[in-house]
């Protein structure tokens, strides 16, 4: 079992590569980072962002008493 870790780690080696930070890019302050999680929060809990993902239809049908489908508009 560990003759097959060592080939798994060897064929995942890290490349040896020098990365320099950009000069513009910095740690965001305490408050930004505090709105972007209240920010995302409401939109959750709201479900905004479940609404964009999942994109449930806005309009449907209703069969009416002489068996024709109409179309109806659900409103939000």
């Amino acid at each position: 079992m560990e003759s097959l870790d060592r080939v798994l780690f060897l064929a995942l080696e890290c490349l040896n590569l020098k990365l320099k930070k950009l000069p513009w890019v910095h740690t965001p302050s305490a408050t930004m980072v505090c709105t972007l999680v209240v920010v995302s929060y409401f939109l959750i809990t709201g479900g905004m962002l479940c609404d964009v993902i999942v994109e449930p239809p806005s309009v449907g049908s209703v069969t009416d008493e002489h068996g024709h489908q109409r179309p109806v508009a659900f409103l939000a």
